[in-house]
């Protein structure tokens, strides 16, 4: 153990070393004797001492009563720790400072224990000795020491901000940009693929660049993939969170007039790393959550075993007990793409209703729970989808699991009415279709079948030879009562066309269409043929029975 003598004459050595640096004084001293620091000034005990003693001989920042900063530097010789200097700074030293300060510290260490071992310091060849001289290797390896601790430090710090609970209000990126401000002291913004901010903090809500267009957020990427390095853009520098070379986001850090250090970019990196970790498990897990749902959808609605699609159902945290709807959607013109199953999940979540979205060929599917209101289904979609041209059809309520798939041909049922109607666009209940419930969707019973021939055969047979649409001119003109001026605006023609048209009816069929009962049979009879495929606008899977569609 070293002795007290020795241990003051160390101390004192290192006092006239560091009190020779520009940047810090010294605050505060103490010595080690038997192993307890204790101050060399005799004086009443302060907190400063207890947070020295905590440090167990580990250099590092004190937490202070005035701004500034307040450092423990602890004396070593021969593995033993002999004393500990505070030194104090208006502002805390950069890495240069700091190296400075440890080499010091390392030549007096080693000038000290040569001494004691009766040995002279040596010159480094090609160098004479000097007091606080320090071979450049020393003073590298120094350097990079430092370097790595506040490494280890900033991502340590990053690493508790990313794993934090969240609050009420905070979200993930919101965490990573106040830990990365705190730590760069500079103002950061985190974006979304589309260059849109999704957290920000050090600065106002209203970020102090434009967003750029997808032209320059392409060349930031190639930039980023072939250096590896914050792009500097706009008075910022952009580091990108990338998954198999596509874009997940970006994490943005402001210039200001101080320079940047090595320190900022290591966490702006590391930051943007720990970004592209949870946006890439989002990702996996939306598309795991949507693969599932496709399947458990298309399950549900062909037919499911209950107490096997309550474990599937509760899996994905939805609720499969109590009433369920199935609702189909299609979108002129056809979609390719998931945008309608997009558009239509979207949908649900604006309404706050709980439900499961799967697409089928060109036709969005969802099993939903509660009873949905049309309209507001349709509406939504449209100003989701920036288009009124789609139609939607509302399965009847479904009280068991085994009754999902009758919702779902209802809802097929109710869709092919929507679409074969005047207003082609729009929701429709099966619940709400009145006379067509009766009626059979396909068109394909034989007694229908006859029904539509008997009263509307020589129309059709007239239109196929003659090119014509009487059926359709008859069918509007029954459904808007009779009315000249609306049949004829639906139609888009002349009232003197109408009626020429009109007259051509009556000599084919030789029914008068004033006649109560003849425009009641003439009428279920022109809804009926529009349920038929050639009378559909759009194309809605049919057949007797209605199946469901294949993949």
């Amino acid at each position: 153990m070293i002795d007290q003598r020795a241990a003051e004459e160390f101390l004192n050595t290192a006092t006239q070393a560091v009190s020779e640096l520009s940047f810090c004084e010294i605050q505060d001293r103490y010595l080690a004797v038997n192993g307890q620091l204790n101050p060399v000034l005799a004086r009443a005990e302060s907190p400063q001492d207890q947070d020295v003693r905590r440090l167990n001989g580990k250099d590092s920042v004190l937490p202070g009563a005035r701004p500034g900063w307040l450092y423990a530097l602890f004396t070593i010789s021969d593995g033993e720790l002999n004393g500990c200097l505070v030194l104090s700074a208006d502002n805390p030293p950069d890495i240069p400072q700091l190296t400075q300060l440890r080499a010091v510290a390392g030549v007096v260490a080693a000038a000290r224990t040569s001494e004691s071992h009766g040995e002279l310091p040596q010159d480094t060849p090609g160098q004479p000795h000097r007091r606080g001289g320090l071979d450049p290797r020393l003073r590298s390896l120094s350097v990079r020491i430092l370097e790595l601790e506040e490494h280890d430090r900033i991502r340590e710090a990053l690493d508790q901000g990313a794993t934090r609970d969240l609050g009420m209000s905070d979200t993930r990126e919101g965490l990573l940009a106040k830990v990365l401000s705190r730590l760069t002291g500079r103002a950061i913004y985190i974006e979304d693929a589309f260059g849109k901010i999704s957290a920000e903090a050090g600065n106002g809500s209203t970020p102090p660049y434009t967003r750029l267009p997808a032209a320059a957020r392409s060349r930031t990427a190639q930039l980023w993939i072939s250096s590896g390095l914050p792009v500097s853009e706009q008075r910022r520098l952009v580091a990108l969170a990338l998954s198999h070379g596509q874009v997940l986001g970006a994490v943005c850090m402001l210039e200001t007039d101080n320079p940047v250090t090595t320190a900022n970019i290591f966490a702006l990196k590391y930051a943007t790393r720990l970004l592209e970790a949870e946006l890439s498990h989002r990702r996996a897990l939306a598309l795991l959550e949507l693969q599932l749902g496709r399947d458990l959808v298309d399950e549900l609605v062909s037919g499911m075993e209950a107490a096997t699609a309550v474990v599937r159902t509760a899996a994905l945290g939805y609720d499969i007990s109590g009433p369920q709807h199935v609702i189909v959607a299609v979108w002129e013109p056809p979609r390719t793409d998931d945008t309608v199953v997009a558009a239509l999940r979207r949908t649900f979540q604006k309404l706050r209703s709980s439900a499961l979205v799967s697409g089928r060929s060109d036709m969005a599917v969802a099993v939903v729970r509660g009873d949905p209101l049309g309209a507001e289904v349709y509406s939504v979609m449209a100003k989701t989808l920036r288009s009124a041209t789609g139609s939607v059809g509302i399965g009847g309520p479904s009280l068991d699991i085994d009754d999902i798939p009758r919702s779902f041909s209802e809802a097929l049922h109710a869709l092919h009415i929507r679409t074969a109607s005047i207003d082609c666009y729009g929701a429709t209940r099966f619940d709400q279709l009145g006379i067509y419930r009766v009626l059979d969707a396909a068109g394909g019973g034989p007694a229908l079948a006859g029904y539509i021939d008997e009263w509307l055969g020589g129309l059709q047979r007239s239109d196929e030879s003659r090119g014509s649409n009487l059926v359709q001119t008859l069918a509007q003109y029954l459904d808007h009562g009779g009315s000249y001026d609306r049949t004829a605006e639906s139609l888009a023609i002349h009232r003197s066309t109408l009626r020429y048209r009109l007259n051509s009816i009556r000599l084919i069929t030789g029914f008068d269409l004033s006649h109560p009962e003849t425009r009641l049979n003439l009428h279920v009879a022109t809804r009926a043929w529009r349920l038929r495929p050639h009378g559909a606008s759009f194309h809605v899977p049919t057949g007797a029975p209605i199946r469901l569609w294949p993949q």
